[in-house]
């Protein structure tokens, strides 16, 4: 008794002293989290505004300076008389084609809205489209519909015998090269009376066509050729963003500056640029790593319609990941299939969020939003200063990655508490015996004066707490052994009064009280498990631990129905199992038998699921009460002896060990047990 008292002191205090080292740990680990969270969207945050900045300084330059480019060519010598000299040529092209000739231009056109009608898109009619002037039909004849199978954009020579072939023979390359210079996909030459397009380096079906009133009007070139009327002279003009389908449908921009001849502005030169141009100057070239966009940042332009202008990330990682994303987010097929007929979600992705609505109202913004294609981010926005497009430019991260870079960070502190963990146990073992150790001497004195001998024998442990403690001791057992000698007087005297009024042999029973015992009390042998080696159900490893234990309980309950076992109580490293109650004997073969099963099954679902599982078994057997408990909430109970024994010995046990007393059939009148070892092939004396 002494000793178990003790040890729960020493229990109870390395508890104390692990528990206020635990939390304590806990407690900074968690302070420690939500500053790390905080520290890391921060961090994303000023990365991204940075990242904005910079971009934005990156895109204002490349415009402003393509815009200076072009209008250095409006003012170029070389340019002015190019135009010069193919425009007299185009005016001097008066006749007309034949029939042949007039079918092999409409043969051209089966290219170009082919792609519409195998989509299903609307389209103009091929009469629409067909320049209206003489001039213009011999172009595309003799630069397009005879060169169908060549890169028309290298075609020098037509072997045309007009003036307009032989100005075309001495300026193409030149002109070719200004546009390669800029990284143009077109360059044409608009006239400035009439608005027909006398010239083009790629031979698109826009040449020859009218920016005024032709086909494309309203779409990006005859807007650029439009806004240079209020333009500032010499200066060039950016329309926005817009389908094309002389250029495959593509989303492209143009650029437009008035060509002066001297001081005279005999027309207009149009750069066509492809949105993958802007996209390049947006994203560096998609070196994402280099602008420290992780696996999931991004940066796109948005105008002021809210719809994109740069290819975003996700279309160049998984166009088919995104079109399937875009659907499910959008539920537009239709939109989903324009974005796969022009090969680009530009112009067609809408991007409605706080992110993009405060840069169009003029202000910057940073802050959690959902991207385009409906994912958590952190988002920095903020408008561009290029011309009067009214774009906004957007950097983004996924808010995932960020929680990834959490998530390795409450690894790392797990990883951390574990080791605290035991350190704590050890230095708790250490102190708590350092402390208890003082008191064993009072707690054997206790157990003295507990069992009626009140002979204390404490030694002096000196002027402090425990020294009175010991001094208040003797006084108590010095008090104890005079209530003794007046109880004992006191109990002779009522016997004397009692057995004046009753027999002798009801003296005792009336003394002692008559009352009745809820509990059952039968022989039997107690089986204790332990368990070790269960991971602690944590983070992603939830559902594996979960599954493990699932399928310990149900082999464990099996085994326990197949030897007769009952099961009495069930924790998760501990298990408590009693055999032979209500039974004859104490049914302990079945019991050794029991144990080495579950001890076996154990490690080998440890194995199966690739953990290192380990049990062990302790059994007693004895007399031992049983009952149900509660009046709400019942639960099944063993009490006496076997129980604590089964208990002690499971803990004692080794891995993989069945631990037993020695038993023979006369059990003493305590109810202790004396079961003889059982399970010898694993059991330890």
């Amino acid at each position: 008794m002494t000793d178990r008292r003790n040890t729960s002191l020493r229990s109870r205090l390395t508890r104390a002293l692990v528990g206020l080292g635990l939390v304590s740990v806990i407690l900074l680990a968690t302070v420690n989290f939500f500053v790390v969270r905080g520290l890391l969207n921060s961090s994303t945050q000023t990365q991204l505004e940075g990242l904005r900045d910079s971009r934005a300084d990156a895109i204002e330059i490349a415009m402003n300076r393509l815009l200076v480019r072009a209008a250095v060519f409006g003012t170029d010598p070389g340019v002015a008389d190019a135009f010069v000299d193919l425009e007299a040529g185009y005016q001097a092209l008066d006749s007309g084609l034949d029939p042949d000739q007039l079918e092999q231009v409409v043969d051209v056109y089966d290219d170009v809205v082919g792609r519409y009608d195998a989509a299903g898109v609307d389209r103009p009619s091929v009469d629409e489209l067909l320049p209206t002037s003489d001039a213009g039909r011999y172009l595309q004849y003799q630069y397009i519909a005879t060169n169908a199978g060549d890169d028309r954009a290298e075609l020098v020579d037509s072997g045309g015998s007009s003036e307009y072939d032989a100005a075309h023979a001495e300026h193409h390359a030149f002109l070719r090269g200004l546009a390669a210079s800029v990284g143009a996909a077109d360059l044409l030459f608009v006239d400035a009376d009439d608005g027909d397009v006398l010239y083009s380096t790629s031979k698109f079906v826009d040449l020859g066509t009218n920016a005024f009133d032709g086909p494309y009007a309203d779409a990006g070139l005859g807007r650029a050729v439009g806004k240079l009327d209020g333009a500032a002279v010499d200066s060039a003009v950016l329309a926005d963003t817009s389908f094309y389908l002389p250029n495959s449908a593509a989303p492209v921009l143009h650029v437009a500056v008035a060509v002066r001849n001297d001081a005279e502005v005999v027309g207009a030169l149009v750069l066509v640029l492809r949105t993958e141009r802007l996209t390049d100057i947006v994203t560096a070239g998609q070196q994402w790593d280099a602008l420290g966009l992780g696996d999931t940042g991004d940066a796109y332009i948005v105008g002021s319609d809210r719809r994109l202008r740069t290819v975003p990330r996700q279309w160049f990682d998984d166009p088919d990941g995104y079109l399937d994303r875009f659907a499910d987010v959008t539920d537009d097929e239709r939109a989903a299939g324009l974005i796969e007929f022009t090969g680009s979600p530009v112009l067609i992705h809408e991007v409605d969020n706080d992110a993009v609505a405060s840069a169009l109202d003029g202000e910057t913004f940073v802050g959690g939003v959902d991207n385009p294609l409906d994912r958590a981010t952190i988002a920095s926005a903020s408008p561009l200063a290029v011309t009067d497009l009214g774009w906004v430019l957007v950097t983004e991260q996924q808010t995932s990655e960020t929680g990834d870079e959490l998530m390795r960070f409450v690894v790392a502190i797990a990883i951390v508490l574990a080791v605290l963990l035991a350190v704590l146990v050890v230095v708790g073992l250490v102190l708590a015996r350092m402390l208890a150790r003082p008191v064993q001497p009072l707690v054997e004195a206790a157990g003295r004066i507990a069992d009626g001998d009140y002979e204390t024998d404490l030694p002096d442990l000196g002027r402090n707490e425990l020294g009175d403690v010991g001094r208040q001791l003797d006084a108590v057992a010095g008090q104890l052994r005079d209530q003794e000698r007046a109880i004992d007087d006191e109990e002779a005297r009522i016997n004397r009064m009692l057995a004046t009024v009753l027999p002798d042999s009801l003296v005792e029973r009336v003394r002692s009280g008559e009352r009745e015992l809820a509990e059952v009390v039968d022989t039997a042998t107690v089986v204790s498990i332990s368990i070790r080696g269960i991971p602690a159900p944590s983070g992603a490893e939830q559902d594996s631990v979960l599954e493990l234990t699932t399928r310990l309980a149900s082999e464990i309950g099996r085994l326990a129905a197949e030897h007769g076992v009952e099961r009495a109580q069930v924790a998760l490293e501990h298990q408590l199992f009693v055999s032979g109650r209500g039974r004859d004997g104490t049914d302990a073969e079945a019991a050794a038998t029991f144990a080495e099963a579950v001890l076996s099954t154990v490690a080998e679902i440890g194995a199966d699921q690739g953990l290192v599982l380990t049990a062990s078994a302790g059994l007693s057997a004895g007399l031992v009460a049983t009952g149900v408990l509660g009046s709400r909430q019942v639960s099944f109970t063993l009490w006496g002896m076997p129980v604590t024994a089964a208990v002690a010995l499971s803990a004692r046990a080794g891995d993989g060990v069945v631990l037993a007393d020695d038993w023979h059939a006369d059990a003493d009148e305590s109810g202790a047990s004396r079961l003889s070892t059982i399970a010898p092939t694993s059991t330890e004396p």
